[in-house]
């Protein structure tokens, strides 16, 4: 992981971005590991853990029927997660992340170990969404948390590359 974040850091260097992330089942640790970088206040403006459904709807406005019709583990609440997030910060790259993290309160749609990655890219001011589903066979909570959070930031990474 600490590859990744040396990584991001030489890439903020020679590229202008910054990064805000909505977190759901990591809990805050993609942001703790993007603190952890020396000079991070250069590219990291913050970000949201919104655990519960109630502060997925008040603060990045996903809308209630998107949680009741699919479930706060989904493509669709990723989705609305990290695009509400574009209505609090304007940062070329958004991330969201929402999952079961186990080891209890897995079901046979949503297992443990499902996550729902939502990304946001800002491409010459226009953004473009995209969502990733993974499924990861850890089934220890802090595994699935540590293997979202490398997921994110390679994706971070490889969206860098894009704007």
């Amino acid at each position: 992981m600490h590859n990744f974040l040396k990584k991001i850091k030489k890439l903020r260097e020679s590229k202008k971005f910054s990064i805000c992330i909505a977190e759901s089942c990591t809990g805050g640790m993609i942001s703790s590991k993007l603190t952890s970088i020396s000079g991070s206040s250069n590219f990291f403006e913050g970000s949201v853990v919104s655990y519960s459904n109630y502060l997925k709807s008040h603060l990045l406005n996903v809308p209630k029927s998107v949680v009741k019709k699919y479930g706060s583990v989904s493509h669709q609440t990723a989705l609305s997660m990290v695009k509400g997030l574009k209505d609090i910060c304007e940062c070329e790259i958004l991330v969201s992340v929402t999952g079961v993290a186990g080891p209890n309160g897995g079901s046979s749609k949503t297992p443990i170990g499902r996550v729902y990655f939502g990304f946001g890219i800002k491409i010459k001011n226009k953004y473009h969404f995209q969502t990733i589903k993974k499924t990861f066979d850890e089934k220890s909570r802090q595994k699935v948390q540590i293997k979202s959070t490398e997921f994110v930031l390679k994706e971070i990474i490889k969206k860098i590359s894009k704007i």
